[in-house]
């Protein structure tokens, strides 16, 4: 990420709000997301680091309500074994997205979501990338945690089957 004067870039959302996007149709509706781009320092922590491994660690650093806009991409519950290689380096990095069932996934996601809640601003937005091994409990999961009223919409991807 690219330094600006000697600042970060962050960015400011209003309002837990998501949109939809109506694929059948080929319209989207409009975000109410505005993800717009403010150059600022955080004291809170180093927004030029990617940190990895379990955000459980980070989290507990931060304190409450500090954050404007939050995107996980978690372990999908899709029973494989997955390895990336990392960077220049091309570091080879490896993780297990196993869990005994679908309870057992989402007691793991929970507190690491009750942790996101707590650092999430009353006027943040949260997104949680999941696909159809478990996004339905993910979905009651999140509204015991956020409250039923606070869920906007979903953002559901088509793609296409590869031959």
């Amino acid at each position: 990420m690219a330094k600006k004067s000697g600042t970060e870039p962050t960015a400011e959302t209003p309002g837990r709000r998501v949109g939809k996007q109506n694929s059948e149709a080929g319209e989207s509706e409009s975000l109410r997301v505005s993800a717009s781009l403010r150059f600022k320092s955080s004291p809170l922590l180093d927004t030029r680091v990617v940190y990895c491994g379990d955000n459980l660690e980070q989290l507990a650093k931060l304190p409450d309500a500090c954050i404007d806009l939050i995107y996980i991409d978690p372990p999908f519950n899709s029973n494989r074994n997955y390895e990336v290689f990392w960077g220049e380096t091309k570091e080879k990095r490896a993780f297990e997205d196993r869990h005994e069932n679908t309870k057992a996934y989402i007691d793991y996601m929970r507190p690491r979501c009750v942790q996101l809640a707590r650092v999430l601003k009353k006027t943040g937005s949260f997104y949680y990338h999941c696909d159809w091994h478990a996004s339905h409990y993910v979905k009651v999961m999140l509204d015991q945690i956020f409250g039923e009223n606070n869920f906007r919409n979903e953002i559901v991807c088509h793609r296409p089957q590869r031959n």
